[in-house]
């Protein structure tokens, strides 16, 4: 080991790999690594035992269990010990141990989980009884052990001006000299395994994407998604809509090869609003991949979009009762589906929110070149064939992509200059992508998604910039507006959604009910009206007294109840007052006071007839009577 330099500084630029390769190969077979009473070596432990006639020997104590480190939160608690056991199968796992369990209940919890991870001991009892002394010899004699930040999810950990990228199985970057590691992944994990290099993914899958604007806009999702946090970016999703053989599942692949074998990156939507929890949390910080929407159930749909935008996990207790700290994340998700969100639950009885539509962007799979999600096919005789060549492709050429986008990201990080001038670059991408997508006199709301395209914009753009995607300058930009101009188009305004959804549904309830809920002013007809909503009137229009067309008057229980479903009843009215729907009041109320039959003056909604003209309207306003 070089002067000056310790197991410290090699884990800070090696990892843990190799800090147990050199424990290993400086420990001698024969002597071991003391703890104490206790001797570590390279087939087992042992305790050193001194006979009658006081004669140490080392006696076999249990199969091998080597400590690699102290770990613990970035915030200086939850000590734990990181140790490798080599089980009866004589396999090695890496097992980390709260410092707790060695003291909780005697030392058994901690005796149960080496037994159950395969571990073995000597004969006898005296074995199992110093278990606990094995355990706290490693902690009192740390001299060979490793620091190391014990992380809690994936993502970045920022410590001060220093920033590591954890990812499951590794961690690129330190922070300082000390390593970081994930202690649990837990089960379904996404895989970022490294098959194949940059220059062949660039050949076999990215010179297929030019001129492909889905292709570029999804293979630069899982880049985007790592400026999450240094961007201030917001966590949403993107849903690609399209007929069965559009190629929308080729999108994804491509998409999923930048991180990793989309085998283990893709997930499936059956799975329950709290199940997508646990799954956003293992994807902080990055893309997670699903396939077929209509998989998922369309009564809990809704809730797992807000719950994976929104990056906030339940509130639940511990065993005490205590409340424990709240699971959060921060993703983008990339869906596809033959429907969007809004038919699906409409498929369950239920309307979607403009909230959950912002949060889910739809565009189209068909990129309008009757080649389905392509517009290019690269000299391919077909559609079909580019499409399974690039999904067969990317099962052995993936992952390296977004090593190397983050490492290069991660090295910029550490450096205050470079950061400085990086995060500049990243907001000024992201400017010049809203320049061009936003039209004038747009919403809040259409900025709102339009950030989240920039980003993306933003992270195809500087993996371009790092000489890793095989396109020009410009094109994730370029790809990215086509993208956004698809959402753009299938919402069908740049204003305001709930605004839409509400006039939207005004329009329904009196299409549906406007002549069974509403009785006529003036009828003779004795029949009564059923679950009655109001009361109607008929305005002629100009001089055909022939024509005629209705004004309503809504009960107020049925506007707040029926008319506002889902919506704040004073935001509603004041928007159908904006747009000339209802009828304000004397007193600058959204009702007014109206003599009706059988009820006399009554606050109502006055729902104006609509298109009859400026003489049907006065005539209409001669003939109330307030």
């Amino acid at each position: 080991m070089a002067k000056d330099s310790d197991f410290n500084d090699l884990a800070s630029k090696k990892g843990l790999k190799l800090v147990k390769e050199k424990i290993n190969a400086t420990m001698n077979a024969e002597k071991g690594i003391p703890f104490g009473r206790f001797i570590v070596k390279l087939d087992a432990v042992y305790l050193q035992v001194e006979d009658k006639e006081g004669h140490v020997e080392d006696v076999y104590f249990s199969t091998r269990l080597a400590p690699l480190g102290i770990a613990r939160t970035s915030g200086g608690d939850r000590f734990t010990l990181i140790l490798e056991l080599t089980d009866m199968d004589r396999k090695t796992k890496i097992w980390t141990l709260p410092q707790e369990l060695i003291y909780r209940s005697g030392g058994d919890e901690a005796r149960v989980q080496f037994v159950s991870l395969g571990g073995a001991f000597g004969p006898g009892t005296r074995e199992r009884s110093q278990f606990t002394d094995l355990l706290k010899s490693f902690v009192r004699h740390p001299r060979n052990l490793d620091r190391i930040i014990l992380a809690d999810r994936t993502g970045w950990l920022i410590k001060g001006e220093q920033h590591a990228f954890v990812l499951p199985e590794e961690t690129i970057g330190s922070i300082g000299k000390e390593s970081v590691i994930l202690p649990n992944p837990g089960e379904g994990a996404p895989d970022y395994s490294v098959s194949g290099t940059v220059e062949n993914w660039q050949e076999q899958i990215g010179r297929y994407c030019i001129g492909n604007s889905r292709l570029v806009f999804t293979a630069s999702l899982p880049l985007a998604a790592g400026l999450l946090p240094l961007s201030q970016g917001e966590g949403g999703g993107f849903n690609i809509v399209g007929r069965s053989g559009d190629g929308k599942t080729t999108a994804l692949y491509v998409a999923a090869s930048i991180a990793g074998s989309p085998e283990g990156q893709v997930k499936t939507c059956d799975s329950t609003a709290n199940a997508f929890e646990s799954t956003a949390v293992q994807h902080n910080d990055a893309c997670l991949f699903m396939d077929e929407l209509g998989q998922a159930h369309p009564e809990q749909i809704g809730q797992v979009v807000y719950k994976l935008a929104g990056g906030v996990g339940r509130g639940r207790a511990d065993q005490y009762g205590n409340a424990r700290d709240r699971r959060q994340w921060r993703i983008l998700f990339l869906t596809t589906g033959e429907t969007d969100l809004s038919t699906m639950m409409a498929s369950s009885g239920k309307r979607s929110f403009a909230g959950q539509e912002l949060r889910l962007a739809d565009i189209e799979a068909d990129a309008g070149k009757e080649m389905g999600i392509f517009e290019n096919i690269h000299g391919m005789d077909n559609p079909a064939e580019l499409a399974d060549h690039l999904k067969a492709v990317s099962g052995h050429v993936h992952g390296a992509v977004l090593h190397a986008y983050l490492k290069k990201l991660t090295e910029e990080m550490n450096h205050p200059t470079q950061r400085s001038n990086r995060l500049r670059w990243i907001t000024n991408i992201q400017a010049q992508f809203l320049a061009f997508a936003v039209p004038p006199a747009a919403s809040g709301q259409v900025h709102r998604v339009a950030k989240r395209f920039a980003l993306v914009a933003a992270g195809g753009e500087l993996a371009t910039l790092y000489g890793l995607t095989s396109w020009a300058k410009g094109e994730a930009i370029d790809s990215v507006l086509i993208c956004f101009n698809s959402w753009l188009q299938r919402r069908g305004t740049a204003g305001q959604g709930e605004a839409e959804q509400l006039l939207q549904q005004v329009a329904e309830f009196f299409e549906r009910h406007g002549e069974s809920r509403f009785s006529l002013i003036g009828s003779k007809t004795k029949q009564p009206t059923l679950n009655r909503a109001g009361f109607r009137r008929a305005v002629t229009t100009g001089m055909d007294t022939e024509n005629h067309v209705y004004e309503h008057f809504v009960f107020p229980e049925i506007f707040k109840r029926e008319l506002c479903n889902r919506f704040e009843p004073r935001w509603a009215a004041k928007v159908l007052i904006e747009k000339g729907l209802l009828r304000q009041g004397n007193d600058g109320k959204p009702q007014v006071v109206q003599r009706l039959p059988g009820k006399g003056s009554t606050r109502c909604y006055h729902f104006p007839a609509q298109d009859n003209g400026e003489e049907a309207e006065e005539q209409a306003e001669s003939q109330r009577v307030i």
